[in-house]
């Protein structure tokens, strides 16, 4: 498998929980908010995280055979805290038809939705791309065959003296692994994650985007952070950080008019 369709999580597998979304996180809440609606219900059903022979949450297994939409996105799109069927990507594909090829990633950002559809335009039959697009400060790093992810909650937000080496985790194939890095916190405080450099990052992949689902013959649609709406009271997510069933259901609703149109 090729680094550039690397998942961080393994394949083949089901899991119960997914970070942030853990079971201590869920029995701290019960006890803390006993009557929360949103809570009772996942009592009631629970999730499973499924996980395809690529290591994508997907019912699917990807292959060379059949057609099927793209999906790209970060947690939200990949549905940290809800049921699958909960989620705005598997409304979109069910209304549509075709397989689903769920290549969202939590934690991710726009660069990680470029590689991994670079990734895989020469092996899966793809129609249209659905795009969440966050504005995230949220950057990958190819380090010899592997994807170092680097996000805000990975380092400290505050500028200091760098007396201690910067360590930095990552997931790769359902593993946890480390590097250290030293002086980097002010380069990725001041450099890395200002808006205007976030800004440039974030249309020059778009274009690349744009391009590259031109050149594979799809169609690519993609909504801003500002399109999700505010939270609601509908059924949040198990978490009870991640976006509601309501938002998820907007969401769908919105791809569903751009892909009408």
């Amino acid at each position: 498998m090729s680094v550039y369709q690397s998942s961080v999580y393994k394949k083949n597998e089901v899991w119960e929980w997914c970070n942030p979304d853990s079971k201590e996180l869920f029995e701290k809440n019960c006890k803390k908010y006993s009557n929360n609606e949103s809570l009772k219900y996942y009592k009631e059903n629970p999730i499973e995280y499924s996980f395809n022979n690529y290591g994508f949450r997907t019912p699917d297994d990807f292959n060379e055979e059949d057609e099927g939409n793209v999906f790209l996105g970060c947690s939200d799109t990949m549905g940290v805290g809800h049921l699958l069927e909960n989620t705005w990507p598997y409304k979109v594909n069910k209304k549509i038809g075709g397989k689903f090829w769920n290549l969202s990633q939590s934690g991710s950002g726009i660069q990680t939705a470029f590689r991994l559809l670079y990734g895989f335009k020469d092996y899966l039959k793809v129609k249209n791309i659905f795009h969440l697009a966050y504005f995230h400060p949220r950057f990958e790093f190819i380090h010899e065959d592997s994807v170092i992810k680097l996000a805000n909650w990975h380092i400290d937000d505050k500028i200091q003296y760098d007396n201690e080496p910067t360590v930095i985790e990552y997931w790769e194939n359902g593993e946890k692994k480390i590097i250290e890095i030293n002086s980097f916190k002010e380069f990725y405080v001041n450099i890395l994650s200002n808006t205007s450099h976030k800004n440039f990052l974030f249309k020059s992949y778009i274009y690349s985007l744009k391009s590259l689902a031109n050149e594979m013959g799809c169609n690519y649609y993609y909504l801003r952070s500002k399109d999700v709406g505010e939270k609601d009271d509908t059924i949040q997510a198990r978490d009870l950080m991640h976006s509601t069933i309501g938002q998820q259901n907007s969401i769908y609703k919105k791809f569903k008019k751009l892909w009408q149109e």
